[in-house]
């Protein structure tokens, strides 16, 4: 008899009514009972494997704790020109007719700029620039250099200027604030009141207005250079302070707007704790937008002399005096005379800065488009996560690398594949971090608030350090491929080995075959997205 024979004997001495093929039928439905109780624990033990995977993704999640949801963003651009090019039939015909002018206008610009510098020198003669005041005498002898300040802006085709209010005494307002528009602004503001200026380095190259502006006591300020901010605000509280100076005029937006926004301030007006005069300059037009934001100045001064008239309105509001609570928090004084001056103006406030102005232009060399979807309320960025505007401009590199059909967002394929990561639960977990929208995608301002979370989380140096000694399972100071691959699996089960390849050769910067803790933290704090990945390996430990 064969095999199968003997293994049914058994059943077929049991006897019963059921004949051979009931007793055969009985053991081999038996069997598959068996089959079906070691599939059972088989099922059983995989969703054990599958729910502890999820306990360590949620256990994860829950030691970086959740990014702040920010408020909505403000929908308009501060620095958008709304006349960068001539259109219309009218504006072309009227610049053609105007080029005689321009000519003119220009040759008369160039020679009032040349008195005012033969001025100037006059005045300064034999003065040696020193931390003392100016003598009241030689700042009278400006006079002439005021007069050309304002012939320049009639050259520039302000023939006739607004003005609303008058300016307060130095003795009541040390401190005057203007609103920043465009260029003609500080040229309005030293002919009515020849302040002491706060100004940027870069100003110092102007042709013919550089060596003006050196001589004017101003304070020169490099808007990158924390140190050079620093020495500057302490300039401006003791030239306010000391009523031997002028009155100190500063532009706390730090650069120049539309004028269809009041964009976050600087504080350096606020730290003296002296009341502040605000100032609003409006420039009404029809035809052409004297704003200098994302417009060139050679195409801006082109289009500015080759108009018949430019309009300007200066308003001087009523002089705020801090409060006691003012001068315990200059960042509240400043808050309040920006909205006195929004007011006036009747923009909206929002948290936008220079630094946005920098992201746009980076942005639009990228050819990510729009270049505004780079725009991320830099102020309120720094505040939440203490972010520079050179970090910010290294994530939106980042960024771009992402976004490889060039849209403004980022899809979670385009995410995990920039990550070299799969996909599975916990990634889409972690996309799910930044796509706090929830609707698929993620936008350059989603991505950065996560990555300032990650990257300033109170525990990232601990959480880092027990990430590294949790996948160096040998405990000798450094992880191999195999161990990187044994922790990446911990997480991601069905990982491909290309990928750990890929993971290991970033992670090994010096190319020596083994990741040492200098490495593994410098990775990850230029890395911070990949932050969560590790500390779920910890969860596990």
């Amino acid at each position: 008899m064969g095999e199968e024979e003997d293994l049914r004997k058994p059943l077929l001495q049991t006897g019963g009514g059921g004949g051979e093929n009931e007793n055969w039928q009985e053991y081999t439905t038996g069997a598959g009972r068996g089959n079906e109780r070691r599939n059972g624990l088989v099922l059983a033990e995989d969703a054990e494997a599958q729910e502890a995977l999820e306990s360590r993704f949620n256990h994860a999640i829950t030691i970086l704790g959740e990014p702040p949801v920010l408020e909505k963003q403000a929908a308009i651009d501060p620095f958008k020109n709304k006349t960068p090019h001539i259109r219309g039939l009218y504006e072309w015909i009227k610049t053609i007719v105007m080029l005689p002018v321009l000519v003119l206008r220009i040759l008369l610009t160039a020679l009032v700029l040349f008195v005012g510098l033969i001025a100037t020198k006059t005045a300064l003669a034999g003065y040696t620039q020193t931390e003392d005041p100016m003598p009241k005498w030689r700042r009278r002898m400006f006079c002439v250099t005021r007069l050309c300040g304002r012939a320049v802006l009639f050259c520039f085709g302000f023939h006739w200027i607004r003005r609303i209010g008058r300016p307060a005494p130095r003795e009541v307002a040390p401190i005057v604030v203007s609103n920043h528009v465009s260029f003609t602004d500080p040229i309005y503001h030293f002919w009515e009141l020849l302040p002491v200026f706060v100004s940027s380095t870069s100003h110092d190259d102007i042709f013919m207005v550089g060596p003006i502006i050196r001589a004017m006591e101003v304070i020169v300020v490099d808007r990158l250079s924390p140190e050079s901010r620093r020495l500057a605000a302490s300039e401006i509280k003791r030239k306010a302070l000391c009523n031997d100076y002028p009155r100190v005029l500063l532009f706390p937006e730090g650069t120049t707007t539309n004028g269809r926004a009041m964009i976050s301030f600087k504080l350096g007006a606020f730290r003296p704790g002296v009341a502040v005069q605000p100032v609003v300059v409006r420039y009404p037009f029809v035809h052409f937008d004297i704003s200098w934001g994302d417009i060139s100045v050679w195409k801006l001064v082109f289009r500015m002399l080759t108009q018949v008239t430019n309009h300007m309105e200066v308003e001087y509001l009523p002089v705020v005096y801090p409060t006691k609570k003012d001068l315990d928090d200059p960042v509240a004084f400043a808050q309040k005379v920006r909205f006195l001056m929004a007011g006036a103006l009747n923009v909206p406030e929002t948290e936008h800065t220079y630094g946005d102005l920098m992201l746009a232009v980076r942005s639009s060399e990228l050819k990510l488009y729009p270049a505004t979807a780079s725009m991320v309320e830099m102020g309120r960025m720094e505040k939440l996560f203490h972010l520079t505007t050179q970090e910010v401009k290294e994530y939106l590199e980042k960024f771009h690398k992402m976004d490889t059909n060039r849209s403004g967002y980022v899809t979670m394929d385009q995410f995990l594949e920039a990550l070299d990561i799969p996909k599975s639960p916990f990634s889409e977990k972690l996309f799910l971090m930044f796509d706090k929208s929830e609707q698929g995608y993620i936008n350059f301002r989603e991505f950065v608030a996560v990555l300032g979370f990650l990257s300033n989380h109170t525990e990232f140096a601990r959480l880092i350090k027990s990430a590294f000694e949790a996948c160096d399972s040998h405990q000798d100071g450094t992880l191999s491929q195999l161990e990187l691959e044994s922790s990446l699996r911990s997480v991601f089960p069905e990982i491909p080995k290309s990928q750990v390849q890929h993971m290991f050769e970033k992670l090994d910067m010096n190319r020596d075959g083994a990741i040492s803790w200098d490495e593994f933290r410098t990775f990850l704090e230029k890395n911070p997205e990949l932050l969560a990945v590790f500390v779920a390996v910890t969860c596990g430990v």
